[in-house]
């Protein structure tokens, strides 16, 4: 993917607002609908940042409209802020990791979880999972769940009914479910294995 246009999830009827995703160029446009004119849109440009690390996946927040998720080549997690009156403003969060590979998924959940699905690396684990919702969060904080040791990732999604239910594609070859709730343990929350592909 090159580039995208993605439609924000807290567009309404008076803020219809969407983003170009610019992968090839490391940018992120935000824009909003002015008119429908006999097929054809014409919208204004709000806010753009460029100069982003290389990425290679992208979510946007379901709890906050001026904040994006980016998963950069290098697996790090990274929120950017898309606010109009600051377009220059600094990343809210960069969350690294241990080995980097490339990150192939970002999600946020309707409880302000957001969740990296990485390459797999040995003797790492390839979803992490953080909490936006603690207040003491910072860059070198560790994930609030980490899972699937040395596991590709290939997708993820929350269920937005269940803001603690995660489907996970992995290693090419299966859907697994995680259920993130009960005592935090870092390596072995509760999953189901839904389908694998054996053939």
């Amino acid at each position: 993917m090159e580039a995208a246009i993605r439609w924000s999830p807290h567009a309404t009827t008076h803020s219809p607002r969407f983003l170009i995703i610019d992968v090839a160029g490391n940018r992120l446009r935000l824009c909003q609908v002015e008119k429908w004119d006999k097929g054809k849109v014409r919208y204004k440009q709000l806010c753009v940042r460029d100069k982003l690390p290389n990425y290679t996946a992208f979510d946007w927040s379901k709890r906050d409209e001026g904040v994006v998720g980016i998963g950069s080549a290098s697996g790090e997690a990274i929120l950017v802020r898309l606010d109009p009156d600051r377009p220059q403003s600094e990343y809210m969060h960069a969350f690294p990791i241990r080995h980097q590979r490339k990150c192939n998924s970002i999600a946020f959940s309707t409880k302000n979880f957001v969740a990296t699905g990485l390459d797999r690396v040995r003797n790492d684990v390839c979803l992490n999972i953080y909490d936006l919702n603690n207040p003491n969060i910072t860059s070198t904080s560790e994930p609030y769940r980490k899972l699937a040791s040395s596991e590709a990732i290939s997708s993820i999604k929350f269920f937005s009914g269940q803001p603690d239910t995660l489907v996970a594609g992995v290693s090419r070859q299966s859907i697994r479910i995680y259920d993130l709730r009960g005592e935090r343990n870092h390596l072995s929350d509760s999953s189901s294995l839904v389908h694998s592909n054996t053939s």
